[in-house]
């Protein structure tokens, strides 16, 4: 998949660039002037009459300075003094006076240099070092250039570019329901949408291909690849869904999930390639996912409210998962699955709840951790859930589940004085606790405030974004 690659990339290859063309130049000019030399036959000695400084820096901000001479010398009739930069030595290193063997040009005296320039060890291991410099920073620049543009860029003869169409939704390999609550989910629904276009990219570069030697293979290939990439996201979804289904009691359904994403990947991206509709659309998957990953069986998230506000939240859960099937236009077979598996659903979310209590029972004392009333909280679960008919009669399922909570609990502390002990039923912890039972129904459904986290007001308002959210 195409990327944005890393601005260092684009520095390093830029930085060796510059490197490559200074020592190439450099080469070029060097190898000229010695080619030129080989046919000098001018001889004569120079003096030493001037020397000139100068400095460079040395690791940035150091400045190191270095000394050239000038050189004096006779060619037949006519006197020359020019500056020898070629030869540029430490401080202290020329005299003035000190005469060098010099070799020139006949046909232009002007020009000469050292006779020893072009000759000996050190001139020609410099030189090998240089060139092995440029070797050395053409490589790596093609190299970092090279990755710059298939970072950026998909080629289809690129093992690459196949292999990460085969991966789709790339950053959740290996999640699972055992591990879900590892994952943040972010956008789930557009990550997978940016692998179909990415597919849809793919396959029309392979179209670009047509009447080309390479477009059958590149055609089979993309078939494969898609084939590929949707059983990893068939595994991936039946990992997740499929063995939520199983867990709360559905048999079966790890394959039904499987392949119905197969399905459902494959006919986004080769229609050809695909089977029949599977039992479940990705779109009624990809909400199933959410609503696990959210459902509250994450071993690190527990909670400390009464078991009238776990019924009513639970039955609250309920509705917002089918109204969300039912609004995206969910058929039968997710919204009866749906339903089927909740009570499984409940009994595993209530296990979890019981671990955290046995543990708190083990640290804080049995008198303000009791062991759960199931029966409370299922009355209060079935009650409400019965109520619910479909989005349209949340509302009102709401008002008559929490009344019937309110009232449960308040007759059950009666007959209990002991559970005003319990940390569950204290106020900071009870959404209940507010609530008020006889402000009647259309007070309550024509309220706009937002109560407590997890109290009838705060599901109402939560419901309202909801149905906002999917207006828009």
């Amino acid at each position: 998949m195409t990327s944005t690659s890393d601005p260092l990339t684009l520095f390093y290859a830029s930085l060796l660039l510059l490197l490559f063309l200074a020592g190439f130049f450099g080469l070029i000019k060097e190898f000229r002037l010695w080619k030129r030399a080989r046919k000098w036959r001018g001889a004569a000695t120079g003096t030493v009459v001037d020397i000139h400084k100068d400095y460079r820096y040395h690791r940035l901000f150091i400045k190191r300075w270095y000394e050239y001479p000038v050189i004096a010398y006779k060619a037949g009739s006519q006197s020359f003094r020019q500056k020898y930069t070629r030869r540029k030595r430490e401080l202290g290193y020329y005299q003035l006076g000190e005469q060098y063997p010099l070799i020139y040009n006949e046909d232009n005296p002007g020009e000469f240099a050292f006779g020893d320039a072009f000759s000996g060890f050190f001139y020609y291991a410099g030189q090998a070092l240089m060139l092995a410099v440029t070797i050395f920073s053409l490589y790596y620049s093609a190299h970092f250039f090279m990755n710059h543009y298939l970072d950026t860029h998909e080629l289809l003869w690129e093992e690459q570019t196949w292999a990460d169409l085969e991966r789709p939704l790339a950053a959740y390999q290996g999640m699972e329901f055992s591990n879900l609550y590892n994952y943040t989910l972010d956008n789930l629904d557009t990550r997978l949408e940016e692998d179909v276009e990415h597919f849809r990219r793919v396959e029309d570069m392979v179209e670009e291909q047509r009447g080309g030697k390479n477009y059958q293979t590149y055609q089979n290939r993309y078939r494969a690849s898609a084939l590929a990439a949707a059983d990893s996201l068939g595994g991936t979804f039946s990992g997740i869904v499929g063995a939520f289904f199983e867990e709360c009691g559905l048999d079966g359904q790890r394959e039904a999930v499987y392949r119905s994403a197969c399905a459902g990947f494959l006919e986004r991206v080769c229609p050809d390639a695909a089977p029949g509709p599977g039992l479940y659309s990705l779109d009624e998957l990809l909400i199933l996912v959410n609503f696990i990953h959210d459902s509250g069986l994450n071993p690190y998230e527990y909670r400390d409210d009464p078991e009238e506000s776990i019924g009513l939240s639970l039955a609250v859960s309920y509705a917002r998962l089918d109204a969300e099937l039912a609004l995206l236009g969910g058929g039968e077979a997710v919204r009866t699955a749906a339903a089927d598996c909740f009570p499984g659903y409940v009994s595993l979310y209530l296990d979890q709840i019981d671990l955290h209590v046995l543990e708190n029972r083990k640290k804080y004392g049995k008198e303000r951790y009791t062991r759960l009333n199931r029966e409370a909280i299922l009355s209060v679960y079935s009650y409400t859930a019965a109520r619910y008919q479909g989005p349209d009669s949340f509302e009102t399922a709401l008002w008559d589940g929490s009344v019937f909570a309110w009232e449960q609990m308040t007759a059950r502390m009666q007959a209990d004085p002991a559970l005003r002990g319990l940390v569950r039923y204290g106020a900071e912890n009870n959404p209940l606790s507010e609530f008020d039972a006889g402000m009647g129904k259309d007070a309550f459904l024509s309220s706009r405030e937002r109560g407590a986290y997890q109290s009838p007001l705060y599901d109402l308002q939560d419901w309202r974004d909801l149905m906002e959210y999917w207006e828009d």
